[in-house]
């Protein structure tokens, strides 16, 4: 597949194994949603996220687009900067994402655009996504889905096409809204792309369901991914990243912490197949 590529064939092939031997009850998922789940490029654009797509429709109106794109023009530099550390760009992602929810909130989100944006983000899910959660599901495999996205978003994608099972935990941004269907704020601690990890479920009943999995398959599209899994132990982890664009510097970034790299707009195609064959039959 000319939109794959594996970095080390051999290691991969051990990691393979090693799934294999212990079967599919020792696997769990822990990926990403924008730009992983869905797309980088549709039809030859650049596919927002469910953020930009608030800013670049335009659903808040003029003063909030102004507003959201003049601190994405101060952070998003950062945020993308080798050259910064990623200790050091939390307090700056932080800062971004309480001054983004103070205006987001001033300016009158609502359910109704949370559902204007779910059908907007709908639109752009890769090719496949379908079949990886059904083959997860028939599978009983448990999913945690890490974004610092909308969590209203992706669950409400996933319900519209009767995906949200209950082998799926989300951890993402949830809106508080109030009586009247008004935003007032997020509930609990909000998610960037730098502090999300596995380590936020303890407590959960997802937990429980992944306590005795000890092999993963990682799923991302940045360097920040990578510390999803959190202080979780594993045996084994197979990681997958999904290269937005073929940026030479960022290709050999990834492939020096990345065992799989899909590119651009491919298919989940390669991830269902991987799957396929890591819970197939031993023969006797």
């Amino acid at each position: 597949m000319h939109d794959v590529l594996i970095v080390n064939p051999p290691e991969f092939e051990l990691k393979k194994k090693k799934f294999f031997q212990d079967g599919p009850n020792s696997i769990q998922i822990v990926t990403d949603f924008d730009r992983t789940l869905t797309v980088g490029f549709y039809k030859g654009e650049k596919v927002n996220t469910a953020i930009s797509q608030i800013r670049q429709n335009k659903l808040l109106g003029e003063d909030y687009t102004k507003k959201s794109f003049a601190l994405f023009n101060k952070y998003r530099p950062i945020e993308a900067d080798h050259n910064i550390s990623m200790e050091k760009k939390i307090p700056f992602m932080e800062e971004w994402w309480s001054k983004h929810l103070k205006i987001i909130v001033e300016h009158g989100m609502t359910r109704k655009l949370v559902d204007e944006v779910t059908h907007i983000q709908s639109r752009y899910m890769r090719k496949g996504f379908r079949n990886f959660f059904r083959i997860l599901y028939s599978e009983k495999i448990p999913v945690l889905i890490l974004s610092s996205a909308l969590g209203d978003v992706i669950e409400g994608v996933l319900e519209k096409y009767n995906l949200f099972t209950d082998n799926i935990h989300v951890i993402s941004n949830y809106f508080d809204f109030n009586k009247e269907g008004k935003a007032i704020g997020y509930k609990g601690k909000i998610i960037h792309v730098f502090n999300k990890d596995e380590s936020q479920i303890k407590g959960t009943p997802h937990f429980s369901k992944i306590a005795s999995r000890k092999n993963i398959i990682l799923m991302g599209d940045s360097l920040g991914d990578l510390k999803m899994v959190g202080q979780i132990p594993y045996n084994e982890i197979i990681r997958i990243g999904f290269l937005e664009e073929n940026n030479p510097a960022q290709l050999e970034e990834f492939k020096k912490h990345f065992d799989v790299i899909l590119f651009s707009d491919a298919s989940l195609d390669f991830v269902n197949n991987l799957l396929k064959n890591l819970i197939r039959k031993k023969s006797n």
